[in-house]
């Protein structure tokens, strides 16, 4: 049990690292729900952490292809972007993220290798970072929110 807890330390940093370190500084993320209001969360393989779906750009992609792409890779899915809800400054990667509110429309989810599971949760039941994004993007129709996050 001990090796385990030390290689998931060793993960969290080596991630932690990565993200730091990570060339590609700008990133975009989906808020997905449900008809409950609950938020659709994948929990990374890597740093035991539950994210948004998303992640970095590629040199010279738009935030809104750089989402669908991010998506189709990691959730096996399309998804329709209904809004642009917010731009944030992520301390914590260096990063900055525009975050999207988007719908599946019913396709199935299949997990790529980055994620171990997947769950419908309430936006409070979401990390720090991604409980604002989430709680920004579920608000009435609105400008986008330009925040910093720790």
């Amino acid at each position: 049990m001990r090796l385990a807890a030390i290689l998931r330390t060793v993960l969290a940093v080596g991630y932690d690292l990565f993200l730091k370190l990570n060339p590609r500084k700008v990133a975009a993320h989906a808020v997905i729900c449900d008809d409950q209001g609950r938020v659709l969360a994948l929990k990374s393989r890597y740093a035991d952490v539950w994210l948004l779906p998303g992640g970095g750009l590629k040199p010279g992609e738009h935030l809104d292809e750089g989402l669908r792409r991010e998506c189709l890779e990691e959730l096996g899915a399309e998804v329709a972007v209904e809004a642009l809800t917010g731009v944030y400054y992520v301390e914590r990667s260096a990063a900055y993220v525009g975050v999207f509110r988007c719908r599946l429309d019913g396709q199935p989810i299949r997990l790529s290798h980055e994620h171990e599971v997947y769950d419908w949760v309430l936006p409070d039941q979401l990390p720090p970072a991604a409980r604002a994004m989430a709680a920004d993007a579920l608000r009435p129709a609105g400008s986008p929110v330009v925040a910093r996050l720790p």
